[in-house]
C-alpha cells in the first residue's frame, strides 16, 4: 500500500469496503443468510410501493364543499347522483389532492380529504416495520450495532451521532422562527374562523398548505419575473458566468453529427483555449418521450495512456419558442437550470486518474447534491442576479424591488418547511439506529408533533404508510442527507463566494481546484474542510432563513 498513489489507495480501501459490506468477510451459511435477508427486503420494497399504487382511494365532495378550486379541476371529472344531488368524485392522486389541500376553503373538505389520504395504506405500517427489524438483523450479522451505522459508514457524516448532530442544532434554532411562522399561519385561520362565525379550534396539518399557499399569494407573485428570464438570455448568461467562474472557454460546434436538430454540441477548453478538456451536449426542447431535466455521463473522464475526455449531456423539456416570443421561463425553472448545468461542469472538470472515481456519481450521497446546490443558490442573489436577469424585449436588469421581494418569499415559511425536513430525518435515524424493536407508526406520530410544531387533531392516521423514503434501500438511515448538503453548500456560498470584497472568479477557482477535480478521489469532508480553511457548520445556513439565535 506504501508504493501506491493517494487515488490507488483509496480505491483499494474503497474496495475492500464494500466488499465486506456486501458480506464478503462472512462464513458461507452467514452469506446465505444475507442474500436471504436482502431478498425478502426486495420483496418488501415492492409490496410496500404495490399497496401505494393500488390503493387510489375516492371520495365524493359537493361543488359548494370544494369552494376555492379553479374551474379547471371541474372540468371532465366524475360526477355521481347521490340522494338526488350531484357530488363530484375526487381521487387520493397527485394532482387531485395536492390541488385541493392547497385551495379547499372549508376546513372540513380538507380534514376529510386529509384522513382519506392517510388512512389508505395501513398495512404498509407492518411492511415497514418487518423491514426495520429485518435490516436490524442485516447490520447484525455484518458486524454493526445498528443499520444507521452501516447505513452511514461511506457517507460524508460517517457515523449516526454526526448527523444527529447537525439535526439537532438545526432543531433547536429553527424551533423559533418555526413558532413565528406558526403563528402568522394561526392568525389567517381564525380570521377565517371569525368571518363565518365558527370558533378557532387548532391549527392542523390539513390547515398547513393552505394557509401557506394564501400567505404566500398575499405577500409575492414570481410569475411577472419571467419576462427577465428568456432561455436563449439565460443559457447565454450562464455559461457566461460559468466561463468566469472556473477559468474555461466554451465554444459551439458548427454543424455536430447529434441525434436530433434541437441538440447543440460544444466544447470545453481551458480559459488559454490551448488544453482541451471535454464535450457537452445540450437538448433542452420537448419531445415525445422526454421529461424533466437532467444531466447524463455519457463518458467518464480518465487516465490511461492518453487522457480519456468526458462527455456528456443536459436534457430538458422545455416547451418550443414562438416564431414572435422566445421560451420564458419560471424562476423555479432558471434556479434548476443553473444546478443543472452546475451538475455538468462537476463532471466535466473532474480530473481523476480512474474513472471510478469521476464526476458526480463518484461523491458521497450526502455531498453529491452540495456543488449543485451552491450554484443554483447563486439565482437568489442580487449580484448574480443582476447578471443572468434581462428582459427580453428591452434588455435591462431585474429590478432591484424585485429582486428583495423575490429573497423575502424564498424565506416565507422556511422555518416550519425545515422543521418538517429535520423531523423526518430524525424519524429516519430514530427508526434505524436503535436496537430495540419500534413502532413505526406510533412513532412518527409522536415525532411528528413535537419537531414540527403541527398536530393531526388527535385523528388516528397512517401517514408513514405511503411515505416511500423509510423502506427503500437507496434511502433508508439517509433522509438527512439533503440537509446536510444544504448546510454545507450554504456554508460554502455565504462563507466564500458571496463574501463582501471577494473575487469569485478566484474563489471558483479554489472551488474547482480542491473540490471539483478530486471527485470521488478523495473524502468528501477532507476536502470540504481544506476549502472553507475549517469544519463546515451550520450558521451561514440557519443565518439565510432568518434563524439568528445561534
Amino acid at each position: 500500500m506504501d508504493s501506491l498513489s493517494d487515488e490507488n489507495k483509496r480505491l483499494v480501501q474503497q474496495m475492500e469496503l464494500e466488499y465486506r459490506r456486501k458480506g464478503a468477510a462472512l462464513s458461507e451459511d452467514e452469506f446465505n443468510e444475507l442474500t436471504k435477508l436482502n431478498l425478502k427486503l426486495e420483496e418488501l420494497e415492492v409490496s410496500f410501493q404495490r399497496n401505494i399504487d393500488s390503493r387510489d382511494e375516492k371520495t365524493l365532495f359537493t361543488r359548494g364543499e370544494l369552494e376555492g378550486l379553479p374551474d379547471t379541476y371541474f372540468k371532465d371529472r366524475e360526477i355521481r347522483d347521490i340522494g338526488g344531488g350531484k357530488k363530484y368524485v375526487v381521487s387520493t392522486c397527485s394532482a387531485d389532492y395536492y390541488l385541493l389541500m392547497n385551495h379547499a376553503q372549508l376546513e372540513s373538505t380538507r380534514r376529510a380529504m386529509f384522513l382519506v389520504q392517510n388512512n389508505r395504506c395501513t398495512d404498509n405500517v407492518h411492511v415497514l416495520n418487518t423491514a426495520i427489524q429485518i435490516r436490524q438483523e442485516k447490520a447484525k450479522l455484518l458486524g454493526y450495532e445498528t443499520h444507521a451505522e452501516y447505513a452511514l459508514e461511506p457517507h460524508m457524516a460517517k457515523t449516526p451521532q454526526a448527523a444527529y448532530d447537525m439535526l439537532t442544532e438545526l432543531r433547536k434554532n429553527l424551533t423559533e422562527l418555526g413558532s413565528k411562522e406558526l403563528e402568522q399561519l394561526e392568525q389567517l385561520k381564525r380570521s377565517d374562523m371569525h368571518a363565518v362565525g365558527k370558533i378557532y379550534e387548532g391549527f392542523f396539518e390539513w390547515d398547513r398548505s393552505f394557509y401557506a399557499n394564501k400567505l404566500s399569494n398575499q405577500n409575492f407573485s414570481t410569475s411577472n419575473l419571467r419576462c427577465y428570464f428568456s432561455l436563449p438570455q439565460v443559457i447565454r448568461n450562464m455559461f457566461e458566468l460559468y466561463q468566469t467562474l472556473f477559468g474555461v472557454t466554451i465554444v459551439e460546434m458548427e454543424n455536430p453529427r447529434v441525434w436530433h436538430e434541437d441538440v447543440e454540441m460544444y466544447e470545453l477548453w481551458e480559459a488559454d483555449k490551448e488544453t482541451f478538456v471535454g464535450h457537452f451536449y445540450t437538448d433542452f426542447f420537448h419531445r415525445p418521450g422526454k421529461s424533466r431535466i437532467s444531466v447524463h455521463n455519457i463518458r467518464s473522464g480518465y487516465n490511461d495512456e492518453t487522457r480519456q475526455y468526458p462527455v456528456c449531456a443536459i436534457v430538458a423539456c422545455f416547451a418550443k419558442p414562438e416564431p414572435s416570443t422566445p421560451v420564458l421561463l419560471h424562476h423555479t425553472e432558471v434556479e434548476m437550470l443553473m444546478g443543472e448545468l452546475g451538475r455538468v461542469f462537476q463532471n466535466m472538470l473532474c480530473k481523476t486518474k480512474l474513472a471510478k472515481f469521476h464526476g458526480c456519481k463518484a461523491l458521497e450521497q450526502d455531498f453529491v447534491e452540495t456543488p449543485i446546490q451552491i450554484l443554483k443558490d447563486f439565482m437568489w442573489s442580487p449580484h448574480i442576479l443582476d447578471k443572468i436577469a434581462r428582459h427580453y424585449k428591452t434588455g435591462e436588469s431585474i429590478p432591484h424591488d424585485l429582486v428583495q421581494q423575490l429573497q423575502a418569499a424564498k424565506s416565507n415559511g422556511a422555518g416550519l418547511s425545515y422543521l418538517r425536513q429535520v423531523f423526518l430525518a430524525m424519524y429516519d435515524l430514530a427508526i434505524y439506529n436503535s436496537a430495540d424493536t419500534v413502532d413505526a407508526n406510533t412513532l412518527f406520530n409522536s415525532m411528528n408533533t413535537d419537531i414540527s410544531l403541527i398536530s393531526c387533531g388527535g385523528t388516528r392516521t397512517f401517514v408513514v404508510a405511503k411515505l416511500g423514503y423509510f423502506i427503500k434501500h437507496t434511502l433508508a438511515s439517509k433522509y438527512y442527507a439533503h440537509l446536510w448538503s444544504q448546510v454545507n453548500s450554504a456554508d460554502i456560498l455565504h462563507s466564500c463566494f458571496l463574501k463582501d470584497g471577494i473575487d469569485m472568479s478566484e474563489v471558483g477557482m479554489a472551488f474547482r481546484t480542491i473540490v471539483l477535480e478530486a471527485g470521488g478521489s478523495k473524502d468528501s469532508m477532507d476536502g470540504l474542510s481544506m476549502f472553507l480553511g475549517r469544519e463546515p457548520n451550520t450558521r451561514a445556513f440557519l443565518c439565510s432563513l432568518g434563524a439568528n439565535s445561534i
